[in-house]
């Protein structure tokens, strides 16, 4: 399971969806959701859907700042976490803009697989 904190609906967070997608199509067992946190409304991310056609869920947190259990910190635009099955954390990014989490995408979506093994 990947899940993707993001105080921004830009084309960097689509690249970064768009590489964990590739890891997605190849492996039904990985489950991946885009949650909105900090001002991202519905509206940004039908407009990303439109844009770029995702195929990963995108969703807004009830809570502006996240779920609360998660204490994601509010000075990173992305949070990423990946979990093995069984739910432990394997590996969890936090970036201060979504360039910057854009540029790891590749890193987060070999994250992913290897999390699968």
């Amino acid at each position: 399971m990947v899940l993707i904190f993001s105080q921004k609906a830009d084309d960097n967070l689509a690249s970064l969806v768009k590489s964990v997608d590739e890891v997605q199509k190849t492996n039904a067992k990985l489950g991946t959701v885009v949650v909105g946190v900090s001002g991202v409304a519905d509206a940004d991310f039908e407009k990303l859907q439109t844009t770029h056609k995702l195929t990963t869920p995108l969703t807004v947190a009830e809570d502006k700042d996240g779920p609360p259990k998660y204490s994601l910190n509010k000075d990173a635009a992305v949070t990423v976490v990946v979990y093995k099955r069984g739910g432990a954390v394997h590996k969890n990014f936090a970036f201060k803009d979504t360039k910057s989490a854009a540029e790891k995408a590749k890193e987060i979506a070999e994250a992913a697989a290897d999390a699968l093994k």
